[in-house]
């Protein structure tokens, strides 16, 4: 029963949310009191306020309360403050729950406030508002505050000592180059990288590589698997099982060999002692894969870091990476939409910048000072962030049909991650008609 998130007891839980959300496709009221709850670090919460402060200049008249909380990164908050009737005017809710709050009408629909306005949403990053536009009908339920995007990271002193050129910035490279640098890149206590046939995989000083996957988390294998022409899931709604086909295979054994053949990638072991993104920052790992708030996290941890970064490499299907969004919504249940909406489009267009460190989705906004162009940015910022969202095989998050929990968890392919990473099993026996055998019952369970 754990894993039954749909069927007759999502129905009742939707309709009991809908209620209490009060839906109405009316747009608009008169209030100019706005609650707006904000999710994340104080630098997150900091970034969001300073360009609010120019909408709350402009408009003496709108009194915004901020609030902070999990509604919007955590769906089980949203739903704790409707029970409790208490949930804000306007949320910030991720790519990775935003269809959970569309499906449920938690979160209203924008469409018609952006014809009333004229808001022209060809301006906004195509691969975001394609991922934001609802398959139910066609429209959007929330603006992008901005996205973040997975590229590498490198050690640029390195790479030198190894005698490696860096990386093509553009990706114009592959995973078999990456491999190859991983291990050239991997050091014992002897100075021996992991190619050399005394090298001691139990005394290693320097790591060629680190990868998410190590921490079992979506945004560090996926992109392998995409390049590989791979996948969990597929379909428009993205509720078919795609992850035993051999392209899937092949891209997990990949990682999994990196960290346990070649010793040169960070594992789940090495990731729980301490993680891997940090060893990195700290001049222990040569190459990351990662998004653009580790460079915040040099400027505060490691200032003196000599780094850049690259697109991620292509594999036998092309370069891929994921794409993740936040957004701003308004809940579907306020009396303050006319302000509410007011708000959120400023938010996003006028107001848009490194809000969260993320990467604006309005226009050219990306590539001038509020991103590209900042003080302390990586030289090729925009090749390894910017431009990828440009690639066919780049790809979000998103959750049209809201499987994916049930699907990635213990019921679904959990445990199989957890053996493919930990080096119990290899991913061909792993993944072999997983499914038929088990995934394919998970997704019939989860429609409504």
């Amino acid at each position: 029963m754990g894993h039954i998130k749909r069927g007759l007891i999502g129905i009742v839980a939707a309709a009991a949310l809908l209620l209490a959300a009060g839906c109405t496709a009316t747009v608009g009221d008169s209030s100019k009191n706005l609650r707006v709850m904000l999710w994340g670090n104080s630098t997150d919460i900091a970034s969001i306020k300073a360009p609010a402060a120019a909408f709350e200049k402009a408009h003496p008249d709108i009194k915004i309360t901020w609030e902070t909380g999990d509604c919007g990164v955590d769906y089980a908050a949203c739903k704790t403050l409707i029970a409790g009737k208490n949930m804000p005017d306007v949320v910030v809710p991720g790519s990775w729950n935003y269809f959970d709050m569309v499906n449920d009408g938690v979160i209203a629909d924008l469409g018609p406030f952006v014809k009333k306005s004229g808001l022209n949403l060809g301006d906004f990053t195509p691969l975001v508002i394609k991922a934001l536009t609802s398959p139910k009908d066609d429209t959007v339920h929330a603006l992008p505050m901005g996205y973040n995007v997975q590229s590498l990271y490198y050690n640029k002193a390195m790479f030198a000592a190894a005698g490696l050129a860096e990386p093509p910035a553009d990706g114009s490279y592959t995973y078999d180059d990456l491999r190859e640098w991983s291990k050239k890149l991997t050091i014992d206590e002897n100075g021996n990288n992991a190619e050399s046939p005394n090298f001691n995989p139990q005394k290693i000083k320097q790591y060629g590589y680190f990868n998410f996957a190590a921490g079992l988390i979506q945004p560090g294998y996926a992109p392998i698997l995409a390049a590989f022409g791979g996948g969990i899931l597929g379909g428009k709604l993205g509720n078919q099982c795609i992850i035993d086909k051999q392209q899937t295979i092949d891209a997990f054994q990949y990682i999994q060999d990196l960290m346990w053949k070649d010793h040169s990638t960070i594992t789940p072991q090495l990731q729980q002692e301490e993680p891997g993104y940090s060893r990195w920052i700290k001049g222990q790992v040569a190459m990351q894969q990662g998004s653009h708030e580790q460079v915040q996290q040099v400027a505060d941890q490691n200032p003196t870091l000599k780094y850049d970064m690259t697109a991620l490499p292509r594999g036998s299907a092309g370069n891929a990476t994921l794409i993740q969004i936040h957004n701003w919504a308004m809940y579907q249940g306020s009396k303050n939409k006319d302000t509410a909406w007011e708000f959120i489009k400023y938010m996003a267009t006028d107001g848009s910048g490194k809000q969260m460190g993320l990467i604006p989705a309005y226009k050219d906004v990306a590539l001038g000072t509020a991103f590209a162009q900042a003080p302390g940015e990586p030289s090729h910022l925009v090749e390894a962030q910017v431009k990828p969202a440009g690639w066919p095989q780049s790809f979000t998050n998103v959750d049209p049909a809201s499987v994916w929990a049930a699907v990635s968890g213990q019921d679904g392919f959990g445990p199989a991650l957890e053996d493919i990473m930990s080096n119990r099993k290899t991913a061909e026996q792993a993944l072999a008609g997983l499914c038929a055998s088990k995934i394919d019952s998970v997704l019939k369970l989860q429609k409504k």
